[in-house]
């Protein structure tokens, strides 16, 4: 399901310019947001408006890294391909809504 879940997040980074990069492994993923592509400028702000419009919608993440711009993602032991779609698509949506415009 991990492996699952991250070919999920991995296209998010084509479609929405904060994301920097998504890297991950079992069930602990993360993405790295970023104000700027190409010079790599973390994003903490955007960060923590996405962490809580997670939250507002049920998802819970946190931050972390050394400029607080990693959505740390780790889901519960319990956590089928049905949670993954959930996680992934609500996450889409609130980038779209905090990341500016899409790739």
């Amino acid at each position: 399901v991990g492996a699952y879940a991250l070919g999920l997040l991995r296209p998010l980074a084509e479609r929405h310019e904060c994301i920097g990069e998504v890297r991950g492994a079992g069930l602990f993923f993360g993405a790295e947001l970023v104000h700027d592509r190409e010079t790599r400028e973390p994003a903490p702000d955007i960060a923590e408006q996405v962490a809580n419009r997670m939250r507002h919608r049920g998802v819970l993440m946190g931050k972390t890294g050394i400029h607080g711009n990693v959505l740390k993602i780790r889901p519960p032991m319990p956590f089928s391909r049905d949670n993954a779609d959930v996680l992934i698509g609500a996450l889409d949506e609130v980038l779209g809504e905090v990341g500016g415009v899409k790739a």
